[in-house]
C-alpha cells in the first residue's frame, strides 16, 4: 500500500493500513520494551501522529518500512529516556542523606512528581512531556505543535520553575539545581 492516499486523508486506506500493521508493530516494539502496554501505546501513538501529520510526512520507502524504522525509532527514543530517567532517580537516591528510604516514599515521591507534572497548564504539560518524556528537541516540538521555537523555551522555562517550586521540598536544594541543571541541558 501507498502513502499518498492516506496523505490525501482517505481513512479507509488508513484504516487498512492500521488493521495491516497494528499487531506486527506492537511485537516488533515489545522486543524492545519487554512490556505489552508501552508498545501498544506507542504504536497507537505512531498511528495517531501518522494520520494527525499525514499531510507533512514525507515517506520515500515502502510504507510498510516506514513504519518499522518509525516504531525502531520510537523504541529506541524510550528507552534512551527509561535509561536517563532510572539513572537520574538513581543519582538523586544515592545524594539523599536518608539511606533508609523506603519502597512506599519513593512510590509517593515519583507520584508527587507525575501528579506535578499532570497540574501544570495543558500546552505546558504537552511541552514538557514532548521534551522529557519523548526526548524531542525544541525545534521538533515546535515543528510538531506548530508553535515557535521561543514559545517552546518559554513554556519548558515555565514548567520547570513550577516543578522547582512545587517539589522543592522532596530534595536538598543543591539536588534541585543539578537536577534543573540535567533537565535544561537534554540530560
Amino acid at each position: 500500500m501507498e502513502f499518498a492516499p492516506i496523505a490525501a486523508g482517505d481513512r479507509r486506506a488508513f484504516e487498512e493500513v492500521f488493521r495491516a500493521h497494528y499487531r506486527p508493530l506492537c511485537a516488533f516494539a515489545v522486543q524492545y520494551l519487554k512490556d505489552g502496554d508501552k508498545a501498544e501505546d506507542l504504536v497507537q501513538d505512531l498511528f495517531f501522529r501518522l494520520w494527525m501529520d499525514r499531510e507533512r510526512t514525507k515517506v520515500t520507502t515502502s510504507l510498510k518500512s516506514y513504519l518499522f524504522q518509525a516504531v525502531r525509532n520510537r523504541c529506541l527514543n524510550a528507552v534512551k529516556i527509561q535509561g536517563r530517567v532510572r539513572s537520574l532517580v538513581e543519582e538523586v537516591d544515592d545524594r539523599v542523606d536518608d539511606d533508609e528510604r523506603t519502597e512506599d516514599e519513593h512510590a509517593e515521591r515519583s507520584a508527587r512528581v507525575n501528579a506535578a507534572i499532570e497540574l501544570l497548564p495543558k500546552e505546558r504539560r504537552k511541552v514538557f512531556k514532548l521534551s522529557r518524556h519523548e526526548g524531542l528537541k525544541y525545534h521538533e516540538i515546535a515543528e510538531r505543535l506548530g508553535i515557535s521555537i521561543k514559545t517552546v523555551e518559554n513554556q519548558m522555562g515555565k514548567a520547570l520553575k513550577t516543578l522547582r517550586e512545587d517539589l522543592s521540598d522532596l530534595m536538598p536544594t543543591i539536588v534541585i539545581g543539578w537536577l534543573l541543571y540535567w533537565l535544561n541541558n537534554g540530560g
